[in-house]
C-alpha cells in the first residue's frame, strides 16, 4: 500500500557498552511500528541499527549484538541514541565520528531521542546548551558537571526541547517510540503498539503534552511562554481573557498574535492538549471517563464526551476499547 510514499527513516545508535536489553526494545518496536505501517498506513518505516565502524558491538553485559551497517552519509529522519551502563566519556575517542554523522541531522533539526546516558552524544555537541534535557538519574550531576551549558531538569521522567527527546528510565523510552508512531504514522500504528507493550504501564509521570505537535518554530517568545503555560496548566478552569492578561496583552491581541504563529486558535490548542491528555488515560489508567473528563479540565463529562467524539471520531469509551481490548 505504501510502495510509491517515501519511507520515514529511523537511526539507532549502537556501541560497545551499550545497554542492551534497550538497544534490542528499540530494534523490537521499531519493528513492530514497520510492520503495521505497511499494512495500515500510507507510508512505511525504515530503520537500522548503525555502529561506528559496521562490526557487532558488545553490550555492557557481555552480548555481542550484530547491526545493519555502518555511520554513513545517509539522510535519517529520526536518530535514536540509547541508554549506556557505563560513564560514557569512556568511549570518548568515538565522539569525533559519532559528531561527525551527527552534525547534518542536527543543522537539520532532525528528531533525536536520547535514551538515560545515551544523550550524552548529544551533549558532546554543544547542542544542548540552553536547552532543557534528562538523564538516567544516577548520572544527572556528573552529567550537569561535564555539561553546564545544558538545562538539566533533574526530576523530570521525560524532557522536550524543540526536536530533542530525553528520558530517563526505561518505561519512557518505550512511551517515547509511541510517540514516535504517533507523529510518523497516525493513531491507527500507535494503537496496536500501545497495545502490545504498554498495556500494563500506569504512569507516574505525565506524558500526554509530549504528544502535541507544539508549532514553535515560529519565533514568538511571548506565546511560546503561553503554550508551555497551557501544556503545564490545562487540567485547570483556564480562562483564555486571563491567560491574554497575565501574559500582558488584551484577548482579541492575544487570539490574533497566538493564531499568527501557531496557526490555531487558543481554544483549539488548549482541547488538543485535554484531549491527548485524555486519550493517555484512557489507555494507561483505570478511571471512569467521568474522572477522567475532570482530571484534563471538563467539569461537564457529557460535554467532555461530545467534544472527544467530534474531534477523535469515537466515543471515550469506544477509544479505550480500541486500545485495551482484544486485537
Amino acid at each position: 500500500m505504501s510502495a510509491n510514499h517515501p519511507a520515514k527513516r529511523v537511526a539507532v545508535l549502537a556501541t560497545d557498552q551499550v545497554s542492551g536489553g534497550n538497544l534490542l526494545t528499540c530494534r523490537d518496536i521499531l519493528y513492530g511500528i514497520q510492520w503495521r505501517a505497511e499494512r495500515l498506513s500510507d507510508s512505511r518505516l525504515e530503520f537500522a541499527l548503525l555502529s561506528p565502524d559496521g562490526e557487532p558491538v558488545t553490550s555492557y553485559s557481555g552480548s555481542r549484538i550484530s547491526v545493519d551497517g555502518a555511520l554513513d552519509d545517509r539522510e535519517w529522519d529520526v536518530i535514536i541514541f540509547p541508554h549506556l551502563w557505563i560513564r560514557p566519556e569512556v568511549l570518548e575517542p568515538l565522539q569525533p565520528q559519532i559528531r561527525a554523522w551527527m552534525r547534518p541531522h542536527l543543522a537539520r533539526d532532525r528528531m533525536v531521542v536520547g535514551m538515560g546516558c545515551g544523550i550524552y552524544w548529544v551533549a558532546g555537541t554543544g547542542y544542548l546548551d540552553g536547552r532543557e534535557a534528562t538523564t538516567y538519574w544516577r548520572e544527572h550531576d556528573h552529567f550537569a558537571e561535564m555539561f553546564p551549558g545544558v538545562l538539566w531538569q533533574k526530576d523530570k521522567v521525560i524532557s522536550e526541547s524543540g526536536n530533542v527527546y530525553c528520558t530517563s528510565g526505561g518505561t519512557a523510552m518505550a512511551d517515547l517510540l509511541l510517540n514516535l508512531a504517533i507523529r510518523l504514522f497516525g493513531d491507527g500504528v500507535a494503537r496496536g503498539i500501545s497495545r502490545d507493550i504498554l498495556f500494563d504501564i500506569r504512569r507516574s509521570y505525565d506524558f500526554a503534552p509530549l504528544k502535541i505537535n507544539r508549532q514553535r518554530h515560529h519565533g514568538d517568545r511571548l506565546i511560546e511562554q503561553v503554550q508551555v503555560w497551557l501544556e503545564t496548566r490545562y487540567s485547570e478552569d483556564v480562562r483564555l481573557a486571563d491567560v491574554a492578561e497575565q501574559h500582558g496583552m488584551s484577548l482579541r491581541n492575544f487570539a490574533r498574535r497566538f493564531n499568527s504563529a501557531t496557526g490555531e486558535k487558543p481554544l483549539a490548542y488548549l482541547q488538543r492538549i485535554r484531549l491527548e491528555a485524555a486519550r493517555d488515560l484512557l489507555v494507561h489508567s483505570d478511571k471512569s471517563i467521568k474522572h477522567i473528563s475532570l482530571d484534563v479540565g471538563y467539569s461537564d463529562s457529557s460535554y467532555f464526551c461530545r467534544l472527544f467524539r467530534t474531534q477523535v471520531g469515537v466515543t471515550p469509551a469506544a477509544y479505550r476499547k480500541q486500545f485495551c481490548g482484544e486485537p
